[in-house]
C-alpha cells in the first residue's frame, strides 16, 4: 500500500486560501516538512507560539496538533510524506519528544543546497508516477540528512561526535515515546537498550546536557500539556492516563516543571489559542 508523498507550493496564492479558510489547531496521519525561503508568519505547537522569520524550516511529526498561519509574502514549499519515506538515520529528527518543529536558517551554502533540493522534489513531486517515487524517497531523506547538523545543534549543547553515542540516544528516545507513561525508570531504558545507566546518562549529558530521569519526566509532562490542551479529560483524568493515580501529586509535579498548575496552564492557553478547525 502507497503512503502519502505531496509537495505543496508556498507562494501568495496559497497563502491567502489557508487564511481565508478559517484555520484552527489540527493534527496529521504523516509527517509534514516545511520549508520557508522567504517570508513571515506564526506557527503553533503544543501550546506554544512561534513568530517564523525566513528562511525557516518547521518539522511537524505525525499526530503533533500544530497551526502555521503564514503571512501573504511566505513562499517555499511543504511536504507531506508517510513513514516510510524516512530512512532509520533521518527518522530521529521526527521525534515526538525531541524534535523541534522550528529551524531558523542562514542564508548560507546549506541554504542554498536545501532550496535546490526542494526545487527538485517540488519538479518531480507533480509527476505522480511510480518511477519517481524512490527517487522521491531518497531525495527526502537527503533533504532531512542535509539539515541534520544544525537540528542537532538547536537540540543540543553539545553535538555528539561518536556515531555510536547519537545511535543509543536516538534508540533512547524511541523507547521513551513508546514507554513513558509506564516506565519512568532508569534501569529500564538501559535495560532495554542493553547498556548501563551510567553509559545512557554520559550520553544524554553529552547531547542535551540532561539527565536520563530529566526527559523521562519532560516527556511526561510534554504528553500533559498536549491532553490539557487538546482534550476535555479532567485533570484527574489525566493523571490517572499518564500513570498518577494520585491527582495531587500530578499537580505538584506540573507546577514543579511548568510554574503553572494544570488547571491554570488549560485556562491560559485555551484562551489565546486560535479555534480549532481544519487547516494546512
Amino acid at each position: 500500500m502507497k503512503t502519502v508523498f505531496t509537495v505543496w507550493p508556498l507562494d501568495e496564492r496559497t497563502n491567502l486560501s489557508w487564511r481565508m479558510g478559517e484555520p484552527g489547531l489540527h493534527s496529521h496521519p504523516f509527517h509534514q516538512v516545511f520549508f520557508i525561503t522567504e517570508g513571515t508568519g506564526t506557527h503553533w505547537v503544543d501550546g506554544e507560539e512561534t513568530r517564523i522569520h525566513g528562511p525557516w524550516v518547521m518539522l511537524v511529526a505525525k499526530g503533533k496538533k500544530h497551526l502555521y498561519l503564514p503571512d501573504i509574502q511566505a513562499e517555499g514549499w511543504m511536504f507531506d510524506f508517510g513513514e516510510d519515506f524516512l530512512d532509520a538515520d533521518a527518522s530521529w529528527v521526527f521525534s515526538d519528544f525531541l524534535a523541534s518543529p522550528n529551524l531558523p536558517l542562514p542564508k548560507d551554502e546549506l541554504f542554498q543546497q536545501a532550496t535546490a533540493m526542494a526545487r527538485l522534489l517540488w519538479d518531480l513531486g507533480k509527476l505522480k508516477t511510480d518511477e519517481t517515487r524512490p527517487v522521491l524517497r531518497h531525495l527526502l531523506s537527503a533533504f532531512l540528512h542535509l539539515l541534520q547538523s544544525r537540528i542537532r545543534e538547536q537540540a543540543s549543547h553539545n553535538q555528539a561526535h561518536r556515531t555510536s553515542d547519537f545511535k543509543l540516544f536516538q534508540a533512547f528516545l524511541h523507547q521513551l515515546d513508546a514507554s513513558f507513561v509506564k516506565e519512568r525508570e532508569v534501569e529500564f531504558y538501559a535495560r532495554k537498550l542493553r547498556c548501563t545507566t551510567r553509559r545512557l546518562g554520559a550520553v544524554c549529558k553529552l547531547i542535551l546536557g540532561k539527565t536520563p530521569q530529566s526527559l523521562i519526566m519532560e516527556r511526561g509532562m510534554l504528553e500533559a500539556k498536549r491532553l490539557l490542551l487538546h482534550t476535555d479529560l479532567s485533570i484527574q483524568q489525566i493523571a490517572a492516563d499518564l500513570g498518577c493515580e494520585d491527582q495531587s501529586n500530578f499537580t505538584k509535579a506540573f507546577r514543579k516543571a511548568t510554574g503553572e498548575t494544570p488547571s491554570g496552564f488549560r485556562k491560559a492557553r485555551l484562551l489565546i489559542q486560535p479555534l480549532a478547525g481544519a487547516a494546512g
